[in-house]
């Protein structure tokens, strides 16, 4: 770091014999150690000392009397560089300007200066303060436009360090190039730890950066502040707003309660709802998901593309889990999809969602998630004795081995009879409902390969790394576009992949090649695997009636480490060579089955008929949404953050060539400082407030309820059923609990913020020790108390004597001792009753 410039001198010049204040101070250091000293700098005003640099090659002098600046500015960046050579901190003690607001006079001094504050509630629990009321200060004077040092103490009666000097808080800064650092790796999800991290690594070690990880983390919480503004409903609504303003296409709603909180909330971008009308046959719908700090579930609308990828579809956030709500989200869904519902959705198992989508939705086929179900089976019939000896395999047995309707019922029938299950409720239910999750009866309705809501689920997980439980609604948002970005990446990707690369074929099928390319590569691969598996088949024919054949087919299932004999069957016709098989792989997939194959190879088929290439898999067919792009919000709203990433990349291809050679490397540093100190020399500070004008929109063509209207945060949404936890609490407990929390909110709210300078506890308060409540003595000689649920009373108190006689310690030193000691034997009565409460409790239950 390099020395400010000289300053002017009106006294005594420096002598031979002068010690040096790095020395002087490196020996204070030392010797302070033993318990009951403390060393005092005792050098004097007159006495001039110099301060190495830390480089060693310049000198701050020591400051004193009749030394003059040009500036205040200059002033005190000299004094906050000799004070962090030599150990200690500084701050601006008090002030005073013109008329043109120059400075005319200032103290600038330790920043230990001060006596300490106690401003905590709790007197046995004080907070650590570093004012040691240091008197080492410089006083400025402004004489002839110049500041002009009029008095300088530098004794300090508290240890200085120069190695601890970088902890202060004056000389701790973030330049605008680690903002910038922050920043873009706050939009990229990168942890905060992460970038402090890497920040360390590249300037070689801690003590090398001139800031903390705590100013980064102040930082960017300012940052996302400013960013994302308020965080709640009524930022979302402006973020809507702009995002219509900048794409038509952009569909959001939200829902208000009579008080103008919002109720729930959907969004869909314009690339999403492009998507729908090549994706929308099938959706998965789940809301399992919290994301924000209000607890509201996140429902996402899910679909499959041609690489068989997870793709959004929209999405909302809702306050509960009922009927009303799920209609309106529908709706509005249904809306935005210009009136085009689904022809198939896999939801959970969940009655409020069944009954808002036969109203809906009332031409759409409906499938319960299959996964949802089995995995409760353990929970309703892991109590029966049979469950791990033949009852769980005789109900997988039931749905997943049986091929026709007819033999699902004869199959359940012999299970609920074997077993005795007659009364259990559950199954009872998944009885009634069998149409809705048995993939026997769904084999005719096209799936796109999904049977649970996992799309759904996996999609909630994507957004795991980009929001959790404490965001607020706008930041979902934003976050929730990067996670989208991210999704599109992946599917542009496997796009490329399909268009540049092509899987061989292994076999010499006409059939396989058509398939190979028309497919994309991923599902050309689900292709594949049922080509391979037609080598082990032997179609044997059963019946011929006509042009109808009749075939079974034999085939070995795996699952895992279990393999298992099915046999299969297969109705062909001659004339058009059109098939159908009991498996249903190509009804609920669109991927042709083995056993069709088979049949066809017996058959000499080698022409594949156009029925059983599906539009929805092919990579030849030019898609209109992938043209679309998401209308995402300004991630840099910085005046200057566009150039300043231009010179960024124009430094590193700079950098590239200047470090292959020391003369290089040499000359870099040489221009750069030059160019630096022109650029200094011309610099205009800007204001760091300046906010991007937002567009006048005050008409969302009624996706947004009324522009002018003020949109409240929602409440904290609670959950269907309790939360989990390891145990349920008793009543007791929870009395407690609720008493506990009151104590807390009351002690809160009873905090006095205590101001006076000569005493650590204010005059004429009285702290209740064993509660929150406070009690303070008016003027009058009233207490003001305040209860427990935050309202103040004026009580006359009763006095035997004068009033000045009662408690005549108040304010003083004596007093301040004599509550301390108190407060802490109270604390230590209190925590003891409660152990003991505990034990009872515990014994009790």
């Amino acid at each position: 770091m390099a020395a400010p410039p000289r300053p002017h001198h009106h006294g005594q010049g420096m002598g031979e014999g002068e010690e040096h204040a790095f020395d002087r101070q490196e020996e204070r250091e030392t010797s302070y150690g033993s318990p009951g000293e403390r060393e005092i700098d005792d050098c004097t005003p007159g006495t001039s000392h110099v301060v190495p640099s830390s480089k060693g090659d310049d000198m701050i002098e020591e400051p004193k009397s009749g030394m003059e600046f040009n500036s205040f500015e200059d002033l005190f960046s000299y004094y906050k560089q000799y004070a962090k050579k030599c150990g200690f901190g500084v701050m601006t003690q008090r002030s005073e300007r013109s008329e043109d607001q120059s400075v005319r006079y200032v103290t600038i001094g330790c920043a230990r200066g001060g006596k300490a504050r106690i401003k905590t509630s709790n007197v046995a629990n004080p907070r650590p303060t570093g004012k040691t009321d240091c008197k080492a200060r410089i006083n400025a004077l402004r004489v002839d436009g110049k500041m002009q040092l009029t008095t300088v103490n530098n004794s300090h009666n508290h240890v200085i360090s120069p190695q601890k000097s970088r902890f202060y808080r004056c000389n701790r800064e973030v330049s605008e190039t680690v903002k910038r650092v922050l920043d873009t790796n706050d939009l990229a999800g990168i942890r905060l730890n992460k970038s402090y991290g890497s920040l360390v690594v590249g300037a070689g070690g801690f003590e090398n950066l001139p800031f903390l990880e705590k100013d980064c983390r102040n930082y960017i919480e300012k940052a996302r502040h400013l960013r994302l503004g308020a965080g709640g409903a009524g930022a979302l609504r402006d973020y809507f707003l702009r995002m219509q303003y900048k794409n038509h296409g952009f569909f959001a709603l939200m829902d208000l309660d009579d008080d103008g909180r919002l109720k729930n909330v959907f969004w869909a971008d314009p690339r999403s709802r492009a998507a729908y009308k090549y994706f929308g046959d099938v959706v998965t719908f789940d809301t399992t998901y919290l994301t924000n700090r209000y607890g509201m579930p996140f429902a996402p609308f899910v679909g499959v593309n041609h690489h068989g990828q997870s793709i959004l579809l929209g999405a909302g956030l809702i306050s509960s889990e009922d009927t009303e709500t799920f209609i309106w989200l529908f709706q509005t869904w249904l809306q935005c999809m210009d009136g085009v519902a689904p022809k198939a959705i896999i939801t959970d198992q969940d009655r409020a969602m069944k009954n808002a989508i036969a109203i809906v939705f009332p031409e759409t086929r409906h499938r319960f998630c299959l996964w949802h179900i089995l995995k409760k089976a353990p929970e309703k019939l892991g109590a029966y004795a049979a469950y791990k000896s033949g009852l769980k395999t005789e109900l997988m047995k039931c749905v997943y081995d049986t091929q026709t309707i007819e033999e699902f019922e004869k199959c359940w029938s012999v299970f609920i009879n074997t077993y005795h299950l007659h009364e259990n409720v559950w199954l009872k239910s998944l009885y009634l409902e069998r149409a809705h999750w048995v993939p026997i009866f769904l084999r005719d309705h096209f799936w796109a390969g999904m049977s649970t809501t996992q799309r759904s689920e996996s999609m909630n997980a994507f957004f795991d790394g980009y929001v959790h439980s404490k965001t607020n609604l706008k930041e979902f948002v934003d976050q929730f576009d990067n996670a989208l970005k991210r999704k599109i990446e992946n599917e542009n990707q496997a796009e490329f992949l399909s268009f540049s690369g092509t899987i061989p074929c292994v076999s010499r099928s006409p059939i396989e090649k058509k398939f190979q390319v028309l497919y994309t590569n991923a599902k050309f691969k689900e292709v594949q695997q049922q080509v391979i598996g037609v080598l082990d088949l032997d179609p044997s024919l059963q019946t011929m009636d006509g042009v109808m054949k009749s075939y079974l087919v034999e085939d070995e299932v795996r699952i895992h480490e279990f393999t298992k004999q099915v046999t299969y069957f297969v109705d062909f016709n001659v004339d058009d060579c059109n098939a159908n098989c009991s498996c249903g792989l190509f009804q609920m997939r669109g991927i042709l089955c083995r056993h069709i194959l088979a049949v066809f190879k017996t058959n000499g088929v080698k022409s594949l008929p156009d029925r059983y290439i599906l539009d929805r898999w092919r990579k030849d067919i030019k898609r209109r949404y992938t043209l679309i792009r998401s209308s995402y919000d300004a991630q840099d709203e910085r005046p200057n953050g566009n150039r300043q990433s231009i010179l960024l990349n124009m430094c590193y291809e700079m950098i590239d060539y200047a470090v292959e050679s020391d003369n290089f490397f040499e000359d870099a540093k040489k221009r750069i400082h030059e160019m630096t100190g022109l650029y200094r020399q011309n610099h205009r500070p800007n204001s760091s407030g300046q906010t991007v004008s937002e567009p006048g929109v005050t008409i969302l063509d009624g996706a947004v309820v009324g522009s002018s209207q003020q949109v409240k945060s929602p409440l904290v949404v609670r959950g269907k059923g309790r939360p989990p936890s390891l145990r349920r609490a008793s009543r007791m407990e929870t009395e407690m609990r609720k008493i506990k929390a009151k104590q807390k909110k009351a002690q809160v709210g009873g905090k006095r913020k205590q101001r006076d300078d000569n005493h650590t506890v204010a005059m004429g308060t009285y702290r209740n020790l064993f509660g929150p409540s406070e009690a303070d003595i008016t003027n009058d000689g009233q207490f003001t108390v305040m209860d427990s649920s935050g309202t103040t009373q004026s009580v006359q108190p009763m006095f035997f004597g004068s009033q000045e006689s009662v408690h005549p310690m108040v304010g003083s030193q004596e007093s301040v001792r004599f509550l301390t000691y108190l407060g802490h034997f109270c604390n230590i009565i209190y925590y003891l009753i409660k152990i003991c409460l505990f034990g009872l409790i515990i014994d009790f239950l």
